[in-house]
């Protein structure tokens, strides 16, 4: 093609027409402009045809982790929840005034009430992945874009308040099991084969008079009810976030 083009240049000069080899000239320069505009075009459409398929495996792991940082979430709730009725039931504080009297208090209830907190989240490793390789990029949604930022402001926020649960747990209300109570009973929940028949047993009734082990138990409370919002607030995030995945997805089918 390109020595035909050559040919017909050189018998046109031969020729003296040199009038027709300029417009000849123009007009195959402009074949030229076309064919790299269309290469292009074809380029760029490959490009985004390629870039479109990336874009729906990185949301389809994405909604796939999500989907069971859902389960996680609801779980996490469940037992927050749990935790929650044990603190106030032991506290003798019910809405409904019954009360836990210390006679029906099992060792396995006041120990899993005072001792047991969740520090765990929900795990958003597929984002996180996606974040550090830059390939978040790839997603075309503002929508998305924005709700991935809340839901890691929300994340954090959550592990802020976890951090500080477990600090003053630690700090404080572990201090009523080493130093209030007999701990040695509650360790036959886990050790099962000891001797606890001349321990002495522990009075709960009396241990939940005393105003400093109520005001610690209480301060549980509080912080278990702050968990509990944060942990709603993440949930909604990712709910709201799976519904605009699998819109997007649908849409782009």
């Amino acid at each position: 093609m390109i020595k035909l083009f050559r040919n017909i240049r050189q018998n046109l000069l031969n020729e003296g027409k040199t009038t027709k080899y300029f417009k000849y000239a123009i007009g195959e320069i402009v074949l030229v402009v076309i064919g790299i505009l269309i290469a292009l075009s074809i380029n760029n459409w490959n490009e985004s045809r390629k870039d479109s398929i990336e874009e729906k495996a990185v949301l389809e792991s994405l909604l796939q982790n999500l989907n069971a940082a859902k389960k996680q979430s609801e779980t996490l709730i469940a037992e927050e929840d749990t935790l929650k009725i044990r603190l106030i039931k032991l506290l003798g504080i019910n809405a409904n005034h019954s009360k836990m009297h210390a006679n029906i208090i099992p060792d396995s209830i006041f120990k899993s009430t005072v001792w047991d907190l969740q520090s765990d989240q929900p795990t958003f490793n597929a984002y996180n992945n996606l974040k550090n390789t830059n390939k978040l990029s790839l997603i075309k949604s503002k929508k998305i874009n924005k709700k991935f930022t809340d839901l890691e402001f929300y994340h954090n926020r959550l592990n802020d308040i976890l951090e500080d649960r477990l600090s003053v747990h630690q700090i404080r209300i572990d201090d009523i099991l080493e130093n209030d109570i007999n701990f040695i009973p509650l360790v036959k929940m886990n050790v099962e084969n000891i001797d606890i028949e001349d321990e002495p047993q522990n009075n709960y009734n009396e241990l939940l008079k005393i105003k400093r082990v109520r005001n610690l138990l209480g301060l549980k409370l509080d912080f278990t009810q702050n968990v509990i919002d944060y942990r709603e607030n993440l949930d909604k995030e990712i709910k709201d976030l799976i519904l605009l995945i699998e819109t997007e997805l649908k849409e782009s089918k």
